[in-house]
């Protein structure tokens, strides 16, 4: 289907937006309101559980260029219960950072400190201190049943059993941190800020503020990375807060040691895994408890890390536990793949072992059990829209050279004295699917050009770029005819919806689809009257409309949209997960359906044994994305995504001292995060699988965060040079020699 495409997949379009970003054009919060705007500082707690008792604010007040102080008692989204080191307590505003930062450092504050806890493993244990953000208890749990797993074990030859984990603990470290730019103008309040969700945004600072939704204006055109981190966006309201009070515009910009400490973190996860397996190595039962670190937050960190195991895998019989438990450690959010990154580290290491116990090569047995594409979720019953699993696994091993490359455990050594080893990896994943319906406006000029009007921000590589795509070849014009218009624009575009889940590419795209529809639809009625025909004569292409009969008789869109007086405004709302253009698995076109993203990934890597470090030769990723709207932009994901596998394998931990809940390491450079000399770009090797989905539009579906959750094919390949499991990310040097036994 959608065959002779003649924009979207295309690899010469270029990023729509990508020249404002390489001159500097494209407007971030802090750009705005230059030269008059105030600063802000704010003031952390240096303790992680405490009550503040008391607040003096009038020596800061007095420092020349002091405009506005606030703290919990007038800022709706601070607290005077204190959860971590690091929670906000007073924020100043001041003519420059200087002034701001000597003012806060005048703010006393007297607390009453409580017991705490930082590890999930002494949460969870009988008499440890309540962190405070689950009412009476540091826990709170699920269970999902499917089939009987008890009966399933007992129909098993092998069971076997893992425990793996604890994963790490990090922070975003956006290379924009997060801010926003507070403006009064009488009752309204203007707000420039970096957003995931411009029309969230508006709706928790109107909710917080107790102002309707029409007196907050809310702008977010650029955002220099989300990654999860910029949903919630709590740093809103104490910058409207600062500005009201100070009659001024306010900068609210984190530093990025208050980055560190205050905004989200990927969480860490653990899990015990017990899987019932034939002899051939089919999996037939599977009991998995798995335990997830919210930190600072209410949320259960353990619901979706076991996805990859659910929804890859063919097991009949299972049971899926799961445990959140709260410590008092900076909060944790989404991180560009909310629990799949650790989840499916853990699930595909369990799976190599389970494939060890019997015998068998890690992509075999993979090969034997992963779902096909014409089989059913096995929860819902219901159709997978695309799943190109196989396929992808048959790429990256493809890349590698597995068949010629694979060996024993520690049976490779190269010529540099190195040890060799060779992993893989796959899952389906719960991101990338259809979300819930937003709407799009495109607006067709008089000169027969086109602008769209995106409810969402640039906060990710090419989403915007890609609707473009969408409308460009629903409505049959060239490439260069249709750019962006405003985005971001709480005041004059339609709701967007969250850059979260991997979701905007499928679902705003859904809603632009429609939206271009109905604007051809008066674009055929218009032409229909200068052709004196039936629209249903005439068709489009190459920005013009032509007759079905005569494609040679043709007016150009500048012609059929200057007849009018004026623009012709198309809008349009999206569809749900539905088999839109095909069916799947006997279900029929309109049925309900699952849409996830599916991907694998393979890694070479040196084990120096004497140093303990790891090198990554080649890392190889595949992505069934359905189809690549925006090509260049889709392969720009996986491409990146092959950086950030290897910063969250080897680099990427945050460090909280266990006796005074500080963060110890809160800073670019002692996180030791990896950098361009630690990799070689050379090695990656990217290759998409379009799987033509039958729900998206023109067969699409999300890719951003699948591609970011194949780094367990590195602690696989580690296993298969040295012969032990590192199971706790980052592999540091320091835990490859602790493994062979010289740390």
């Amino acid at each position: 289907m959608f065959e002779n495409l003649a924009v979207i997949t295309n690899p010469a379009n270029k990023d729509k937006q990508i020249y404002s970003i390489v001159t500097g054009r494209l407007d971030y919060a802090a750009d705005n309101m230059l030269g008059k705007k105030l600063f802000c500082r704010t003031l952390l707690s240096p303790y992680p559980r405490a009550k503040i008792i008391s607040i003096n604010t009038s020596a800061a007040m007095a420092v020349p260029g002091v405009k506005a102080i606030c703290t919990y008692e007038d800022c709706p989204q601070w607290s005077q219960n204190i959860y971590f080191a690091g929670q906000e307590v007073a924020g100043v505003a001041a003519v420059d950072e200087a002034t701001a930062a000597r003012a806060v450092k005048l703010i006393t504050v007297e607390y009453e400190q409580y017991p705490f806890v930082v590890g999930p493993d002494e949460a969870m244990a009988p008499g440890a201190p309540l962190v405070g953000t689950v009412p009476e208890k540091n826990t709170q749990g699920w269970e999902l049943m499917r089939g009987d797993f008890e009966a399933g074990f007992a129909n098993a030859d092998v069971d076997f059993t893992t425990t793996i984990g604890w994963t790490q603990y990090f922070q975003h470290g956006n290379i924009e941190s997060t801010q926003a730019v507070c403006a009064w103008t009488g009752d309204h309040l203007y707000v420039w800020t970096t957003s995931q969700n411009p029309f969230a945004g508006r709706s928790s600072v109107a909710s917080a503020l107790g102002i309707p939704q029409n007196r907050v204006h809310l702008i977010s055109h650029g955002t220099g990375n989300g990654h999860g981190n910029k949903l919630s966006m709590p740093w809103l309201v104490p910058a409207a807060v600062l500005a009201k009070k100070a009659g001024m515009p306010v900068l609210y910009a984190r530093t990025r040691y208050e980055e560190f400490n205050t905004q989200g973190h990927q969480f860490p996860l653990k899990a015990t895994i017990r899987l019932g397996m034939k002899n051939d190595g089919t999996l037939v039962a599977a009991d998995s408890h798995y335990l997830g670190d919210a930190a600072a937050t209410s949320s259960n960190r353990s619901t979706g890390g076991n996805d990859s195991l659910r929804y890859t895998y063919r097991i009949p019989d299972a049971r899926f536990l799961g445990t959140g438990t709260a410590t008092n450690k900076p909060p944790t959010s989404a991180w560009r793949c909310v629990q799949h990154p650790p989840g499916t580290w853990i699930s595909e290491i369990a799976i190599d072992q389970a494939a060890e116990e019997v015998g068998m090569n890690p992509l075999d047995f993979r090969y034997k059990n992963i779902l096909n594409p014409d089989e059913v979720d096995l929860d819902s019953g219901l159709p997978m829209a695309s799943n190109g699993q196989r396929e992808c696994l048959e790429k990256v091993a493809a890349a590698i050279g597995w068949n010629a490359n694979y060996h024993e455990v520690g049976a490779r050594t190269l010529e540099d004295g190195r040890k060799h080893g060779i992993g893989i990896c796959g899952h389906v994943d719960g991101h990338g699917s259809m979300s819930s319906v937003v709407g799009a406006i495109v607006n067709l000029t008089r000169d027969g050009t086109c602008l769209i009007s995106s409810g969402i921000s640039r906060a990710s590589g090419g989403t915007n770029t890609a609707h473009c795509h969408i409308v460009a070849e629903t409505l049959g014009m060239k490439y260069e005819d249709v750019n962006t218009g405003d985005w971001g624009n709480t005041d004059v575009c339609s709701e967007g919806g969250s850059q979260g889940g991997s979701t905007r590419t499928i679902t705003t795209g859904a809603a632009f689809q429609i939206a271009a529809e109905d604007a051809l639809a008066q674009v055929l009625e218009t032409a229909a009257l200068m052709f004196g025909v039936d629209a249903s004569e005439l068709a489009t292409g190459d920005s013009k409309v032509f007759l079905k009969s005569d494609p040679n008789n043709s007016k150009t869109f500048r012609e059929v949209c200057g007849r009018n007086s004026w623009s012709i405004v198309g809008r349009g709302y999206g569809w749900g997960k539905v088999l839109r253009h095909r069916e799947v698995a006997g279900f029929p076109i309109g049925s309900p359906c699952e849409v996830r993203g599916v991907t694998a990934g393979a890694a070479e890597v040196a084990v120096d044994t004497e140093t303990g470090v790891v090198e990554v030769l080649k890392f190889a990723q595949a992505l069934d994305n359905g189809r690549a709207i925006f090509y260049q932009g889709s392969m720009n994901q996986i491409l990146g995504g092959c950086e950030i596998n290897i910063h969250q394998a080897l680099f990427m931990e945050q460090i909280v001292d266990k006796d005074t809940g500080l963060t110890v390491n809160g800073s670019y450079l002692d996180h030791k995060w990896g950098t361009s000399l630690d990799f070689d770009t050379a090695g990656f090797s990217a290759a998409l699988v379009e799987g033509d989905d039958a729900c998206g539009p023109y067969g699409c579906k999300g890719m951003g965060e699948p591609c970011i959750s194949n780094m367990s094919s590195i602690a696989s390949a580690v296993y298969n040079a040295i012969g032990v499991w590192i199971h706790q990310p980052p592999i540091t040097p320091q835990k490859v020699l602790k493994a062979l036994g010289k740390a």
